[in-house]
């Protein structure tokens, strides 16, 4: 029992540790990045039809806030009125987001996913998905036990990208497979994406990465999203996607600032809006010149 009691206390402290460590984060970044209601959206961003929430995304916790059914209706409404050309996504994943801009517009996307998916330190499927009893695992697809199941990588493989094929889609995409941060840019010119969605590796250094390569390709008065931003200290007790995310614009901030002529959190959801600035603000440290300072990547 004293093993269990000093388990738990240790268990409690590092939980009180992470939850005071998002907060901390949290309250160094909102003062620069306000919120602005989702249905209000219209109106910063001039669109003429406002955003109209479901009841049931507004009266959930955001700990609790679901991709497909709570923020895909957002970034639906922002390509739908926004009305990009070219869109880059970084996370393909199974190409919901895919579907959704190319359903919403016109655009061509690009879209990069690792060949292989994502992996947990201990070997584990970042993202795996249950073999229900009888069903037929594509060819080529890997699997593996997991307790009493058998689970498969949905993120690697025939997965990546499989909803905009079913749909028909694939001739409007370019699909980039390999690690965003080998990625090499330098056959495209500085705007040639008129949105960018950063939605792929989570951790500090990755978002980092995809937010530099993001503000060099994106065009002047362009649109930025990332997904996984959430400033609410519950979001960050409990989940690490957006502690990483958190951290990587934090740090990014005192040259992001400058590349961006409107920034703002979405509320609620977990996404973070920005705009490329338009005028000539530069100055040394920003995305070109970090770009330019690590080989053109």
């Amino acid at each position: 029992m004293v093993v269990n009691d000093s388990t738990s206390r240790s268990r409690g402290m590092e939980a009180t540790a992470i939850a005071e460590a998002s907060a901390q984060t949290a309250r160094a970044v909102e003062p620069a990045i306000p919120a602005v209601p989702c249905e209000a959206l219209d109106e910063r961003l001039g669109f003429a039809v406002p955003f109209r929430p479901a009841p049931e995304s507004l009266s959930k916790s955001l700990v609790d806030w679901k991709m497909d059914a709570d923020d895909m209706p957002i970034l639906r409404y922002l390509y739908r009125h926004f009305r990009p050309r070219r869109h880059l996504e970084f996370g393909t994943w199974e190409g919901a987001g895919v579907v959704a801009c190319l359903e919403e517009c016109d655009a061509t996307v690009w879209t990069l996913n690792l060949p292989d998916g994502e992996c947990w330190p201990d070997g584990k499927y970042a993202y795996p998905r249950k073999v229900e009893p009888g069903a037929v695992v594509p060819a080529g697809v890997t699997s593996r036990p997991a307790d009493d199941d058998i689970v498969v990588q949905s993120d690697a493989g025939w997965f990546v990208g499989r909803l905009y094929r079913e749909k028909g889609l694939g001739h409007r995409v370019c699909q980039v497979y390999c690690d965003s941060r080998d990625w090499d840019t330098s056959s495209y010119p500085d705007g040639f994406f008129d949105s960018v969605l950063v939605d792929g590796g989570h951790t500090e250094e990755i978002v980092a990465s995809d937010t530099r390569k993001a503000m060099r390709l994106v065009r002047p008065g362009g649109l930025v999203l990332w997904h996984d931003f959430c400033p609410d200290p519950d979001v960050h007790a409990r989940c690490a996607s957006p502690r990483g995310v958190h951290r990587a614009i934090s740090t990014s901030w005192p040259w992001l600032e400058h590349e961006l002529q409107d920034a703002f959190w979405i509320k609620p959801s977990w996404l973070l809006v920005g705009i490329k600035r338009s005028g000539p603000d530069k100055r040394v440290g920003s995305a070109r010149d970090l770009d330019a300072s690590e080989g053109g990547s």
